[in-house]
């Protein structure tokens, strides 16, 4: 049986875990869902593993995690992102849809509102021709954080 992977990646600990809590009950045992203890840890996951899904709540005062998207999306565009933010704005939605997310949506929303959106998601990525980009593992996404 194949297990799907599904990372997070959110800077408060406490919403990335019930997220990833939620998702794991609802889910079931064909998933496996981790937090990334940060943006550079989900591209180490996503550059050197099998990744099905990110899910990413980018933070307005820093970078790290926008350049995780644009990592995901110019190095592993066979990697769907999520992006599922408390931080939703205009410009927010604007810049993400230009980094090409596949899916947009602002918390907060019901985890039993969230599990169609993630089947519907990894459904739409197995019917995907898998590209294969080159193995980026050692380029990091935390430099431009700012920190």
């Amino acid at each position: 049986m194949l297990v799907r992977q599904i990372y997070i990646v959110d800077e408060d600990p406490a919403a990335a875990l019930i997220t990833q809590r939620g998702l794991q009950t609802m889910l079931g045992e064909r998933f496996s869902i981790m937090v990334a203890s940060s943006p550079n840890a989900a591209w180490l996951a996503c550059a050197t593993g099998h990744v099905d899904l990110v899910i990413v709540d980018p933070n307005p005062h820093g970078n790290a995690a926008i350049s995780l998207v644009r990592a995901v999306q110019a190095f592993r565009p066979m990697i769907p992102v999520l992006v599922l933010t408390a931080y939703d704005s205009p410009g927010l939605r604007m810049k993400m849809r230009g980094l090409g997310v596949t899916r947009y949506v602002a918390k907060p929303i019901e985890l039993r509102e969230l599990v169609p959106i993630v089947h519907t998601i990894l459904q739409s990525e197995r019917s995907m021709k898998p590209a294969v980009g080159p193995s980026l593992a050692a380029l990091s996404v935390s430099g431009s954080s700012g920190k």
